[in-house]
């Protein structure tokens, strides 16, 4: 039996790659409403390269979403031309996947498409269910299949117009380097509320101003800054900064000495990558890996395929996706003194995303050092922008390998106001 698929693409792509890529159908129908004719476009390169050669793709017009008689029209035309093919074809079903389109829209068509004796699909994320509702039994029950994990990272980029160019995690080299330090990274990462001051500090050394490392180019990366590599504490340490430094010294990743405290040199670019952040990035892989997520780009870079904001490309700390769902995460070391406030980082992913895909992903921030955590300001500033973005900090960061479990489990993230 042939299958024809029509599905009307929304400002959430990805969703209707789903249902296409589970059934694959032998024919598709891609129909723009409430996206511009380019995510369409996006979405129809994007199928060819995935499904079987000899699979049928049109594009269709732009739907006039915000007219209703023209809308109808729109749906009466398409299921006329549906309805003659399958006198010449006899065999062909059809299913209507109407997305995230509007309650009037959906009906529209769905009142049509009976026409040509469509099914209606419809797709839950949440519950991992994909529903099929046969046209010519409004009586009995849908039939229900499991949704299977059709998209990864890279698809979902390029549905949204993205793509992920490298990862850092892509390197052989990186994995082994954070294998090997694992238990120094989760060291740091457990006791990140005692540390917060010295993993400040050392993230100012390594990027504040005449810091260690310097940007050359985008093809040469970072080197180190000459004569930078000689820093100073603000303060003699103490315990337990001692012992975090004196590990650090061990590892190989700063020469530092009880003779004179508050000298620390750095000396190498991947010592200075680590100490300026790169510790907590290899920790929420180790973390991803350690909570079963299939597929995790670390420090990946995002291009945006229009060319629009591509001046400086996104580099996401980290993204995976699981159940066909993405999460994104970012992070925030701040400098000693509680003048940082967490809304800072909250401010710079809200940034990324609104051109790096994913906003309709599990949006997390993973917050390290002294913050103004006035919870009130934090609680108003998402509201009034709708970040929806879970925070995570300090002290509950020796909670994130359980906390993404949580989330690979349940399809959203653990004690967040959506899963209660």
């Amino acid at each position: 039996m042939s299958h024809l698929h029509v599905a009307l693409v929304t400002e959430r792509p990805e969703v209707s790659l789903i249902p296409i890529l589970q059934l694959r159908p032998q024919r598709i129908v891609l129909i723009p409403c409430q996206s511009p004719p380019q995510a369409t476009e996006r979405l129809a390169i994007l199928l060819r390269h995935e499904l079987p050669p000899g699979t049928a793709i049109e594009t269709h017009p732009r739907l006039p979403a915000d007219e209703p008689d023209r809308c109808a029209r729109y749906a009466d035309e398409l299921a006329e031309t549906l309805y003659r093919q399958q006198f010449d074809t006899p065999t062909l079903s059809v299913t209507l996947d109407a997305g995230g389109c509007s309650t009037l829209i959906a009906l529209l068509f769905q009142q049509a498409m009976r026409r040509c004796s469509a099914d209606w699909l419809y797709v839950d994320i949440q519950a991992g269910a994909l529903y099929r509702m046969a046209c010519d039994g409004p009586d009995s029950a849908p039939e229900v299949m499991a949704i299977e994990p059709v998209l990864d990272v890279d698809r979902y980029l390029q549905a949204n117009g993205r793509k992920r160019v490298r990862a850092l995690s892509d390197s052989d080299d990186w994995r082994q380097a954070c294998a090997q330090r694992k238990s120094l990274t989760r060291y740091l990462a457990h006791h990140a509320d005692r540390l917060a001051v010295l993993l400040g500090e050392l993230h100012d050394m390594v990027h504040g101003e005449g810091g260690v490392l310097e940007s050359v180019n985008r093809q040469s990366g970072a080197r180190l800054r000459p004569g930078a590599e000689r820093q100073w504490l603000k303060a003699a340490p103490n315990f337990p900064a001692t012992d975090a430094l004196k590990a650090l010294h061990e590892a190989g990743l700063l020469r530092w000495s009880s003779d004179a405290p508050e000298v620390v040199d750095i000396d190498s670019v991947e010592a200075g990558r680590y100490l300026g952040g790169g510790w907590l990035t290899e920790y929420t892989w180790l973390s991803a890996r350690e909570a079963g997520l299939s597929r995790v780009c670390s420090e990946a870079h995002i291009l945006d395929l229009s060319g629009q904001h591509n001046g400086e490309p996104v580099v996401s700390d980290c993204l995976a996706v699981e159940r066909n769902q993405l999460l994104f995460i970012e992070s925030l070391i701040a400098r000693p003194g509680t003048r940082t406030c967490v809304e800072q980082g909250l401010k710079r992913l809200h940034g990324m995303l609104n051109h790096s895909a994913g906003l309709a992903a599990t949006r997390v921030l993973l917050a390290c050092g002294e913050f103004d955590t006035s919870r009130q300001r934090l609680t108003e500033l998402q509201r009034l922008q709708g970040l929806q973005v879970e925070v995570v900090e300090n002290r509950e960061l020796k909670h994130l390998p359980d906390l993404l479990a949580g989330w690979k489990e349940q399809g959203r993230w653990p004690g967040s106001a959506s899963s209660r």
